[in-house]
């Protein structure tokens, strides 16, 4: 039995033996038929539990008494329109009217009872009896609305807080996401750097220390940014800020930096360029970023192309890059080529990979009036 059915039993069993108490108490101070009161205040105790049994159960007492005392019974007929307003209040639906019916049932036998016991009087007890019946059926139905109003509202106050921690787990994901895409962007892209700039260094190294001077100065600049970008990106975590600030304003930096990493690249700028905003800004940059990264690590020869094509609907991003040949190996659908859909994703975009003589990624970003994305 679940530990609130017990606390009603609880506190209905204490309402009813307060009542037979109290029954008792009126015998002493000289009630007649007190016993019959108590008897009927017993069935109480399951007023809640089962309200239709109780409600039979009082109205076998109370019939009982009527037939064998000719008499009505104080306070114990109380008890039925308590038995009445619990069926209304407490049964199931398809039950809630029995109370109604059986107090017309019994308000028609006692008027007929009372036309040939004149100690009943005449028909006003069959009138009073459904007048009380009615009354006290239509108190215990306003109360079953309450309490459904009552507990629908508290359905609705769990679904809302199931609702905002589904909408917390999912923002916390869609955080960690992020995080993840830029600290592989970062890295990946800054390791790749500085590994072909080690390679060439250290050959440098062995002809001619004049000439790797510079180029470990170069590697050293590349770990200091890449540095840089992950604190950047920590502290804005911390504050709660945008993840990144940079955009297509950064790409002379970082064909720059990609040159010095032995990457030849090749760009070609179709159409008027638009302005983008923040988030697609950033995106667009990320994804030319990991292209050019998968280029250093796979492409057979260091030497790229990249394609922007701007219309007033749609900005396409194309790199290509020499494809498998001796000494290399196609980009895998792995993390970075993962990040770039996800981000294509959230505008809107597509991401197509095309193997052939060339290795292509292509991107397609969708525009609206004035650089917002859709």
């Amino acid at each position: 039995m679940r530990t609130e059915t017990k606390q009603t039993l609880a506190v209905d069993a204490g309402l009813a033996l307060a009542v037979v108490v109290g029954c008792l108490l009126l015998g002493l101070a000289g009630l007649p038929d007190w016993y019959w009161s108590a008897l009927v205040a017993v069935p109480l105790a399951i007023r809640r539990v089962a309200p239709l049994t109780m409600l039979a159960l009082v109205a076998v007492i109370s019939g009982t008494h009527l037939l064998v005392a000719h008499s009505f019974l104080f306070p114990g007929d109380l008890v039925g329109l308590v038995a009445i307003h619990a069926v209304a209040a407490y049964a199931t639906d398809r039950l809630r009217h029995a109370g109604l019916l059986l107090g017309a049932a019994g308000a028609l036998v006692v008027a007929g009872y009372a036309l040939h016991d004149r100690r009943l009087g005449a028909g006003l007890p069959g009138v009073l009896i459904m007048a009380t019946s009615l009354a006290a059926w239509s108190t215990g139905l306003m109360q079953r609305q309450q309490r459904s109003a009552v507990d629908h509202a508290e359905r609705r106050r769990r679904l809302a807080e199931q609702d905002s921690a589904m909408r917390a787990q999912l923002a916390v994901h869609e955080e960690r996401s992020r995080i993840s895409r830029e600290m592989h962007d970062i890295i990946a892209h800054s390791l790749a750097s500085i590994i072909a700039q080690a390679e060439g260094g250290r050959v440098a190294a062995r002809a001619d220390a004049v000439v790797a001077g510079p180029l470990f100065d170069r590697i050293a600049g590349t770990g200091r940014e890449a540095l840089a970008d992950v604190k950047r990106l920590l502290t804005a975590v911390d504050r709660d800020d945008d993840l990144d600030a940079k955009g297509l304003r950064e790409l002379p930096a970082l064909l720059t930096s990609v040159a010095a990493a032995g990457l030849r690249v090749t760009v070609t700028r179709d159409g008027s360029e638009q302005p983008l905003g923040p988030g697609m800004d950033l995106a667009v940059y990320r994804v030319i970023q990991e292209s050019l990264t998968n280029v250093i690590k796979h492409a057979p020869r260091q030497q790229a192309h990249l394609r922007m094509c701007w219309t007033p609907e749609v900005l396409t991003v194309t790199v290509t890059s020499p494809s498998v040949g001796p000494g290399g190996s196609a980009p895998v659908e792995g993390r970075g080529v993962s990040g770039i859909r996800q981000r294509c994703s959230l505008f809107n975009g597509a991401c197509t990979l095309t193997a052939g003589s060339e290795f292509a990624v292509t991107t397609t970003w969708p525009l609206v009036q004035g650089g917002v994305p859709q």
